[in-house]
């Protein structure tokens, strides 16, 4: 087989976003996707605030202008007319990628087929997958989840979603991006709520906690939500659950060899916010490509992966305020900046008005464990 330019494995959001874009500007080189799982389905959503933009843009299952975040003793609402909270399916997200691929006759897709082994050879590497086939690319780039072991500050993100559909379900013009509940663990613990239309909505039930946690105790929190609004008799559309990694991944590239979307860092570790960050990442991929040039590993600022990590100390060290940070930090500053920030595309002002409404003594603190820790 004629050597590829390119090698995926893993056809997740970084790839596909990736191979969109290039084949949607022509991009003259060979592709290979190497994908193990047949028919992924649709087990996963994406959310968060589009700074621009994006091939999958027109595939938005739902935008929101207005935002709420609350526990049981208080709340706040939020929002913006310039830019909106979106959702998009995996499912959706794929069509658009497949449609693309489809149309390039000497790109190659390899379901349900993984890597077995890999070496060097000649300018490339070889892939020796797992039905004893080879594949023989310049470039590889993986977007397998690396084995992790957190420690403090990091956290791992784990969450339970269900989408339900049924009698109306209330309004639907606002998002409920977290309502925390006190259920003793560790760091914190919430409800996520995307109203989709008023007969149907996702909900989910996150944690932040050291260890993954137990996804069957977590779909039971869901499931008593559901009854207690009275909706028991709603129909289960699908279903969804994960583990995250709030940790910084450093960036990867040796040898023509580089990790992508959150295998390669590309997951704000104090949000778990990452679509959006791989569409910036996956334009100026292209953009190198397209120019002849290395496609570049993602990247962050070494000082937003340290905010983060005090951010997090914070909550660790006094987990029964988590909420109320949470809570205090949408109040107090301006939507726009907010999401900014979050969205890791901040401007400076808009990191000064995330750091004057944090409480100085725990964050001055938290800096400091975090740092020692570091050292």
């Amino acid at each position: 087989m004629k050597p590829f330019d390119l090698a995926f494995i893993g056809l997740g959001a970084a790839a596909m976003s990736l191979v969109t874009r290039l084949a949607d500007s022509h991009y003259s080189g060979r592709v290979a996707l190497i994908e193990p799982v047949p028919d992924p389905g649709d087990d996963r959503t994406w959310c968060g605030w589009p700074m621009n933009d994006h091939p999958f843009s027109h595939r938005a299952t739902r935008r929101w202008s207005q935002w709420a975040v609350s526990n049981a003793r208080d709340e706040v609402t939020a929002g913006s007319r310039e830019i909106s909270y979106e959702m998009l399916r995996s499912s959706d997200v794929r069509s658009v990628a497949m449609t693309a691929i489809a149309g390039r006759d000497d790109w190659v897709l390899l379901a349900g087929r993984a890597l077995a082994d890999a070496r060097q050879s000649g300018d490339g590497w070889r892939l020796i997958l797992d039905d004893q086939s080879e594949v023989d690319a310049r470039f590889v780039l993986d977007a397998r989840p690396p084995t992790l072991s957190l420690r403090r500050p990091w956290v791992w993100q784990s969450f339970v979603g269900v989408e339900v559909s049924g009698p109306r379900m209330g309004d639907a013009d606002q998002v409920r991006l977290m309502d925390f509940v006190d259920d003793g663990q560790p760091v914190a613990s919430f409800f996520y709520e995307l109203p989709i239309d008023p007969h149907r909505r996702l909900i989910e039930f996150t944690r932040f906690t050291p260890t993954p946690a137990d996804p069957a105790e977590m779909r039971q929190q869901v499931d008593r939500l559901i009854n207690h609004r009275g909706w028991q008799h709603a129909r289960v559309i699908r279903t969804e659950q994960g583990h995250l990694p709030m940790a910084p991944i450093p960036a990867y590239n040796r040898d023509q060899w580089i990790r992508i979307g959150t295998a390669g860092g590309s997951m704000r570790p104090a949000t778990g916010y990452a679509f959006h960050a791989i569409q910036h990442w996956a334009d100026g991929a292209a953009a190198a490509l397209l120019e002849g040039h290395s496609p570049p590993p993602p990247a962050r600022p070494g000082w937003l992966d340290w905010l983060d990590g005090v951010f997090l100390e914070s909550l660790w060290e006094d987990p029964a305020t988590a909420s109320d940070r949470f809570i205090q930090l949408f109040r107090r500053v301006p939507p726009d900046a907010l999401s900014r920030f979050l969205m890791a595309r901040g401007r400076p002002l808009d990191t000064l008005k995330v750091l004057n409404s944090l409480p100085v003594a725990p964050m001055v603190a938290a800096a400091w464990r975090h740092t020692r820790r570091r050292s």
